[in-house]
């Protein structure tokens, strides 16, 4: 524990002189007022720890730059442009880059059009910046199951009572890299209602829908099929070991991808309580026709279509998850906030803010058939619990299901450093990993963001 102690005081050494520091505004590296034109610089930097421990499989344990952001706006009349680029684990990575038109804006109302790459409007905690969350890690249910960046365009619209954001993505940012195939598009919206909002207190409802239209994959076969395919996967909830394989699994001939989505919150000056439930559906799509001829004269061939379909079963997948967040501020002069504009809470960035959080998450990423019976010497499921060596296909997917317990407590220096501090308990149950149940991690993080 000492080598995970000592890093974590030596942060909160630098913090402190960060906190002597005259709190900084975001800099305006250039305005014309008579032309309306404004540019801004900005950073932002997460160093992390973490101490992990698990049943079988060694996890590791360390530190990391996870996040070394170098930002950049330029706002014209109606028109603003942002490009966001991460330096963090010594690898480059676009994050943001979009173009907005306001149709109009006001304190009454805003309408605009946004184009570029960034974030889908799906998951509240997924539409919360980084430096806005109150826990060092976002729930697995959300990286499995929600989206992230993508090229898109989409339209917004808001008011006091109301918010929407509707639009319009591909799969890749630049081009399609499936091997072959065409690119990929998906539909996405968020829309929330505010009946309440004011000073003391703010509640919201809100719903989350997706569909995406899998276009791309594979060619097998003797290169006649096109497989497409879904990766369905979330790391764990720890900010150094962050392996998919314990939650994820590849969903074969996947096609048409639903989501929908569900998110509350309540918040009070002192308090608050917000979390969501996603639940996603696949169905999928293959040239049985084709794969049926080219398995005739093989070892085990089936001679009929129906013999051979009934031996390679196609039926739908569903997986889900959720999480639960409460938060309370320890001293009394910081409050939570809300913004409309995004409807999400804001980040505690007032001097001085203590804040205890509490989460509890679960994500299932196994749709396992009744009857099913899973061999660990090979590695497979077999229907009915019949084990054959002749081909006889499962329509069983397990990716894993875990549920986590966090407790974390942060504190606040100015609003351009932050130290946050937790401890995550998850339980895992997958037969690809019969002997991984239980994981521990003790993490912290410090940010500054400029």
């Amino acid at each position: 524990m000492k080598k995970i102690i000592s890093p974590i005081l030596a942060l909160l050494a630098f913090s402190v002189h960060a906190q002597d520091k005259a709190e900084l505004k975001p800099y305006n590296i250039y305005e014309d007022k008579e032309n309306d034109v404004k540019i801004n610089l900005g950073a932002r930097f997460f160093t992390d720890l973490a101490y992990n421990t698990s049943d079988y499989t060694k996890m590791k344990s360390g530190a990391a730059i996870d996040d070394a952001r170098i930002r950049t706006s330029l706002t014209y009349k109606n028109w603003y442009f942002y490009g966001d680029f991460d330096f963090g684990r010594g690898e480059f990575t676009q994050r943001n880059l979009f173009i907005r038109y306001y149709l109009k804006n006001d304190e009454k109302s805003s309408k605009s059009l946004k184009l570029g790459y960034y974030a889908e409007p799906f998951s509240m905690n997924l539409n919360t910046s980084e430096y806005g969350m109150h826990f060092i890690t976002r729930p697995s249910a959300v990286f499995a199951l929600g989206n992230f960046r993508a090229l898109g365009i989409t339209y917004k619209y808001y008011n006091t009572k109301f918010f929407s954001d509707t639009g319009v993505f591909t799969e890749d940012v630049y081009q399609n890299k499936k091997t072959t195939g065409d690119q990929s598009w998906n539909v996405t919206g968020r829309y929330v209602y505010i009946p309440v909002n004011n000073e003391q207190q703010t509640a919201h409802i809100g719903l989350s829908l997706r569909y995406k239209r899998n276009n791309g994959g594979n060619l097998i076969g003797n290169n006649s099929v096109l497989q497409t395919n879904q990766n369905i996967s979330a790391p764990m909830e720890n900010p150094i070991e962050q392996p998919d394989k314990f939650l994820g699994t590849d969903v074969l001939w996947a096609k048409n991808i639903y989501k929908i989505g569900v998110d509350a919150l309540y918040k009070r000056q002192k308090f608050f309580a917000r979390g969501e439930y996603i639940y996603q559906k696949i169905t999928k799509k293959r040239d049985d026709q084709t794969l049926f001829n080219n398995q005739l004269g093989g070892l085990w061939s089936w001679t009929t279509l129906k013999s051979w379909q009934d031996a390679n079963p196609l039926s739908p997948t569903s997986f889900d998850g959720g999480y639960i967040e409460l938060g309370a501020l320890l001293n009394s002069k910081p409050s939570y906030k809300y913004t409309k504009e995004f409807a999400l809470m804001e980040g505690v960035y007032e001097k001085g803010a203590i804040e205890a959080v509490a989460r509890y998450s679960y994500t299932n990423l196994n749709d396992i058939k009744s009857g099913d019976v899973f061999l660990k010497g090979r590695n497979k499921f077999y229907p009915d619990g019949n084990i054959t060596d002749y081909p006889n296909e499962s329509m069983s997917v397990a990716g894993g299901k875990m549920h986590s317990a966090t407790l974390g407590l942060n504190y606040t220096f100015n609003r351009h450093a932050i130290i946050m501090l937790a401890y995550t308990y998850s339980r895992l149950d997958n037969p690809y990993y019969p002997d991984d149940k239980n994981f521990n991690s003790l993490q912290a993080r410090m940010m500054f963001n400029f």
